[in-house]
């Protein structure tokens, strides 16, 4: 294992993956190891804290704004990585994926309206349109042999609805891990496109890929189709959650407008502006490092569970660092290997109904961790359910 993601269990420093674990499950205690929540147990790249340390000697922390080094540094790393060229006037800034969701919801619809989602899916998905007074349009993913595709007879019938004015598209996929083809993706634009629905991507996890695997932006692909809005972030790729800054691209000047009037202007982090630019700048070889680390761990998963847990079915992600784990063949109801877990392993996942009732017997697990505690929770497991 590489000595830069050796790191691992960090307690005692306000974490809300470790040391809050009681929030998720009362159950949790100071032995339980987590797996649940989407942060990972390695430590910020060194640009990032070298540039986090800088920016704080001898310098205020007041109210900020990102400069034009910021949104060089966006807008390169989205031509390096993906080939996409974009204006840095399309970029706005968001306190996270989620929080832009619900400005976008709230900018850009109407109560009542319907939004679609594809389940099982990250669930606050469902949580904000909800909270919105929006209606929920389920267009749930198809499973086959552990491999998820899109119904998308099913999707076309719900756009075509009246009712209907977005689709939040999850891209890579959270929790399925699934990294769409081009010919998905331009199905899925020329179906928002033709019954003239808002189509916007959560791409949060687009740097975080299996070797050999291409992630290409939706808006990219199809350029001509300005009602496409992505969001991005740092957060996931540098493990930068907690800076809470977001990207979020959208091209039509009548929507820029109408998410300007939403959000008014944004004053983000100091320490959020100069972690972004290191990230975009200097983070190149400890990303590359990173992903051939998530590969790794994914190996040993697939592995451990073939050889300890062979009622389990898995297929390794697309994208992600989260795995997606089918463990219905132990005859538990979701309730009882919750409790199995927790409270026999010791353990914490997160519980695959929580994503929406296809997620039913399935357990979402982050690997972004040092090796040996993924062996030692999954050893756990194995004890309980073997």
């Amino acid at each position: 294992m590489n000595s830069s993601f050796l790191p691992a269990i960090q307690k005692n420093i306000n974490s809300l993956k470790w040391d809050f674990m009681h929030i998720e499950d009362k159950r949790a205690n100071k032995d339980t190891l987590a797996f649940w929540i989407a942060d990972m147990d390695f430590p910020c790249a060194p640009a990032i804290q070298k540039a986090i340390q800088q920016r704080v000697q001898g310098a205020p922390l007041g109210y900020s704004m990102p400069g034009d080094a910021y949104y060089s540094a966006v807008c390169n790393w989205l031509e390096k990585q993906f080939s996409w060229n974009i204006s840095a006037d399309d970029v706005f800034l968001s306190a996270g994926v989620v929080r832009a969701l619900i400005d976008l919801i709230l900018a850009l619809t109407r109560p009542g309206e319907g939004i679609i989602i594809q389940r099982p899916v990250y669930y606050p998905f469902a949580e904000i349109i909800q909270h919105t007074g929006r209606t929920l349009v389920n267009n749930p993913l198809q499973k086959n042999d552990g491999h998820y595709t899109i119904d998308f007879a099913d999707l076309e019938e719900k756009a075509s609805r009246p009712e209907t004015a977005m689709m939040i598209f999850c891209s890579p996929h959270n929790p399925v891990g699934r990294v769409w083809t081009k010919k998905e993706l331009r199905r899925v634009a020329k179906i928002c496109a033709k019954q003239k629905i808002l189509l916007i991507a959560d791409e949060i996890h687009f740097d975080l890929l299996r070797q050999g695997i291409t992630h290409t932006p939706i808006a990219r692909l199809c350029p001509e189709n300005e009602a496409i809005i992505t969001c991005t972030a740092p957060s996931k790729t540098f493990n930068t959650a907690g800076l809470q800054i977001s990207n979020i691209i959208i091209r039509n000047k009548k929507l820029q407008k109408k998410w300007r009037t939403q959000t008014g202007v944004a004053f983000p982090s100091p320490l959020a502006i100069v972690s972004v630019e290191a990230a975009y700048t200097a983070c190149d070889e400890w990303l590359t490092k990173l992903l051939t680390q998530l590969d790794s761990n994914f190996f040993f998963l697939r592995d451990f569970l073939q050889q300890y847990l062979p009622k389990a079915r898995f297929t390794i992600p697309e994208g992600t660092y989260l795995g997606w784990i089918d463990l219905s063949g132990y005859g538990y109801r979701d309730k009882e290997l919750a409790s199995l877990l927790i409270e026999k392993a010791n353990v914490l996942l997160e519980g695959g109904s929580v994503f929406g009732p296809e997620g039913a017997g399935f357990q979402r697990i982050n690997v972004a961790c040092p090796q040996e505690i993924l062996e030692r929770g999954l050893t756990r497991i194995a004890r309980v359910l073997a």
